[in-house]
């Protein structure tokens, strides 16, 4: 086994190395440069759960700011539009009482969103699709109080998915 002369032979292995690693990465964004802008539009609701469209709408922007990639506009300077829809918001019982099989101790919220986006100049529909968020939560107390405590935590997530398929549709 022959071992390197110099410290820039090994300087030079592990610069190829380093850089071999890296060689799918993408700084920035895969956006056009002509889309950099988004207008949410207040998400519809076609449930029968009170209010959610204003808490899902909310997470998705702040999800579109913590991202970056697309800063959010008003409807007229925004270089795509984004509409939703609500369609589902159920609870499905993950896990009940041993004692009493009837009784649930955890559920999971389930919220799924039709959404559109659309780019504003040419009117190009860019994303239709289905996106959907859950969470798990235990029930302490009433299942109305649960299920009114876990739609952040359920938009949120819904929120980032929506991110995703917006940018990832370039």
């Amino acid at each position: 086994m022959r071992k390197p002369k110099n410290t820039l032979t090994i300087l030079a292995s592990a610069a190829l190395t380093f850089l071999a690693g890296c060689a799918n990465y993408q700084l920035g964004t895969t956006l056009p440069s002509h889309l950099r802008s988004i207008y949410v539009e207040t998400f519809k609701n076609a449930t029968k759960e009170p209010q959610i469209e204003t808490t899902i709408t909310s997470q998705s922007i702040r999800e579109f700011q913590r991202d970056g990639q697309l800063k959010v506009k008003g409807a007229d300077d925004a270089d795509i539009i984004l509409k939703g829809v609500i369609t589902d918001y159920e609870l499905e019982s993950v896990r009940s009482n041993r004692n009493n099989p009837k009784a649930t101790l955890e559920y999971k919220a389930i919220v799924t969103v039709q959404i559109i986006a659309t780019e504003r100049t040419t009117g190009k529909k860019v994303v239709a699709q289905s996106v959907t968020g859950s969470k798990i939560f235990d029930v302490r107390g009433d299942l109305m109080t649960a299920r009114r405590n876990i739609l952040p935590e359920v938009s949120r997530e819904l929120g980032r998915k929506v991110v995703d398929a917006v940018i990832s549709a370039w």
